[in-house]
């Protein structure tokens, strides 16, 4: 559905479309949806069902966010509707069902979630749409780990992340590798976690997401940590402190500084105790300059703690 053109809006429906998209950023929400049902009823009066469809999906999407879930379901569902026959509109159709899959799971109705969800994953299969086939895996993935089965979401994650990799779309395929990670080493997988953990960084450096790289080596040390890599750990969390303090994301950055911290106080041949007390005052100071007492406490606990064995 096109909006602009060389800059100006293209008709008064997308001008109004516009209209409810800066209404909800600036958080008015009852404005932003009255914007959108006017935007929709002008799209019906110029007999363009898709745009029509894109602005109540719109309009759902908001409805979701205030997790208003009754009201999202009807709005999308008539969405749907408008769109579900038209051959032109399928990759539109199949994206509503992936946000009615969202609704119906964050409503608690995981089954109707899954139903959905497998509806919009044979109508994207159908027209070859890998980036949104991706998205209604990942979406199957989260119903299942919503369920507490992790094997089946596994199943569906790597399902997601190889539609990704065929598409070339980096950022998602490593949000995806991030989450198969995450399972792998839950189940205590850790060199098949590594490997995708490894994978998934790749992709972050490649694409220039730097917090994302800095979460992937962070997991990465984390998981070091466990099986008693310290070398490697410390060299994948200095990365990671490096990396969080270079976009400024300071709560991350305290968190592996403690995980640092840890590394440094494992045991004095291979670890740094006068590093680890520079690394957990860090994070102190850190916690504390957020206005984060809770963390601030327990890294003081943890702090004191080690302060007493090493003494």
């Amino acid at each position: 559905m096109p909006r602009t053109s060389q800059g100006k809006f293209v008709t008064e429906a997308s001008r109004v479309f516009q209209e409810g998209d800066d209404f909800w950023k600036a958080g008015k929400y009852e404005e932003a949806a009255l914007k959108y049902q006017e935007s929709a009823g002008l799209y019906n009066k110029n007999d363009d069902a898709e745009g029509e469809a894109f602005a109540l999906t719109r309009l759902g999407e908001l409805e979701l966010s205030l997790d208003n879930f009754d009201r999202a379901e009807e709005v999308l569902s008539a969405a749907a509707e408008l769109v579900k026959d038209k051959d032109y509109a399928q990759n539109t159709y199949g994206d509503i069902l992936i946000k009615l899959s969202k609704g119906y799971a964050d409503g608690g109705d995981t089954a109707k979630a899954l139903s959905t969800v497998k509806k919009a994953q044979e109508v994207l299969a159908a027209i070859d749409n890998h980036d949104l086939l991706g998205d209604a895996y990942d979406q199957e993935a989260y119903i299942f780990m919503v369920r507490n089965q992790e094997d089946e979401a596994l199943k569906a994650y790597r399902k997601a992340a190889e539609l990704f990799r065929r598409d070339g779309i980096g950022l998602k395929e490593a949000s995806t590798l991030r989450a198969i990670a995450r399972i792998e080493m839950k189940k205590k997988n850790y060199e098949e976690a590594h490997d995708v953990l490894e994978k998934c960084r790749t992709l972050y450096r490649e694409n220039g997401d730097l917090l994302g790289e800095a979460s992937a080596l962070s997991a990465i040390g984390c998981l070091r940590y466990i099986i008693r890599d310290i070398a490697n750990a410390r060299k994948a969390l200095m990365k990671s402190v490096y990396l969080y303090g270079r976009v400024a994301h300071h709560f991350a950055e305290a968190e592996a500084l403690l995980y640092l911290a840890r590394v440094e106080a494992f045991d004095k041949e291979q670890g740094d105790y006068d590093r680890a007390k520079l690394h957990y005052r860090r994070s102190i100071d850190l916690f504390d300059f957020l206005g984060n007492d809770t963390m601030k406490r327990v890294v003081l606990d943890e702090y004191h703690t080690f302060l007493n064995r090493i003494a």
